[in-house]
């Protein structure tokens, strides 16, 4: 079987990539603790030392692809030092995953790198976007996103490189998404800000299927938004979660307590949102298994019960 190392592979989308890709390749997944992990992952993944290209080269050397989803959750409150981790975690191993590449002479078929919706910018706008569409020039994410991107522009000549632009991820028990459920079960759920602001969502299962459709298709390349193609206003998305919770969607959270409570993290990733939509995946030819939010979010508590 051909290696494939997947940096960021403990986490959340890493562990359910490692999952659907463990019976067609070789997994390596490079780790700051590679002990801490090893039971939990048993035969589906090899766990290495990170951090030293001369170690990790050998593992790149002809490797299927190397996938790039390390980086310190964007999720929680935006002090100093949580922006540091957030952008400093990125370009680090950004710069290991190119300083290995200087130590090796067989390249990988591809590099699939991590990346976000915030390299639109993070203004509302209703206005369609696209791969096509101008990135974003302020916010602390989109410099984190684009500055992500760019650092691999080094090994461009030297392999396929991709970009997952990823949307909220949807899941019944991991990631961020759960966090949106919480407060519907103590009858806080509800609009934040005005609740104009777009959602672009993808369940889980189409997440790590498009990783594995565009890490075996020889002729994709560049950015993909990594999101389901009807986005939804957070009002529309709060009265859907409501009426399938059962519970009531009728409380409203001003905009100055969210900047309050997640300083700048509220207008970044909560009170404003583009309409983010995956034209090069469709035209790639990827089928969406989740397409309507109503569908996804009943599957996913169907699923996650």
């Amino acid at each position: 079987m051909k290696k494939l190392v997947i940096f960021g592979g403990t986490g959340f989308i890493g562990s359910h990539l490692v999952r659907l890709l463990s019976d067609d390749y070789e997994i390596v997944i490079p780790s700051r603790n590679p002990e801490k992990h090893k039971e939990r992952f048993n035969d589906m993944a090899v766990l290495v030392p990170s951090g030293n290209p001369d170690t990790l080269a050998p593992w790149f050397e002809g490797a299927a692809g190397i996938i790039n989803l390390a980086g310190e959750n964007v999720g929680g409150r935006w002090t100093k030092q949580k922006k540091e981790a957030i952008y400093n975690s990125r370009i680090q191993s950004d710069h290991l995953i190119c300083k290995t590449f200087e130590k090796i002479n067989d390249y990988p078929e591809v590099v699939i790198q991590g990346s976000g919706m915030g390299v639109y910018g993070t203004e509302t706008s209703d206005e369609a976007v696209t791969e096509d569409s101008p990135l974003g020039t302020s916010g602390f994410l989109t410099k984190t996103g684009i500055d992500h991107e760019t650092a691999l522009e080094e090994i461009n000549d030297k392999t396929r490189v991709m970009f997952l632009r990823t949307g909220l991820v949807m899941d019944g028990k991991e990631g961020s998404f759960p966090q949106f459920i919480q407060p519907f079960k103590f009858y806080l759920g509800g609009t934040m800000g005005k609740g104009n602001q777009w959602v672009s969502w993808i369940t889980i299962d189409d997440e790590v299927e498009i990783i594995k459709f565009l890490l075996e298709n020889d002729k994709a390349d560049g950015a993909f938004n990594l999101t389901a193609p009807n986005p939804v206003r957070q009002k529309e998305m709060a009265k859907i979660m409501g009426k399938v919770l059962h519970k009531p969607a009728a409380v409203r959270i001003p905009a100055f307590l969210l900047r309050l409570m997640m300083k700048d993290m509220a207008d970044e990733l909560i009170l404003n949102g583009k309409k983010i939509l995956p034209k090069r995946l469709v035209e790639a030819g990827y089928s969406f298994q989740h397409t309507d939010f109503e569908e996804a979010f009943r599957y996913i508590l169907k699923k996650d019960a």
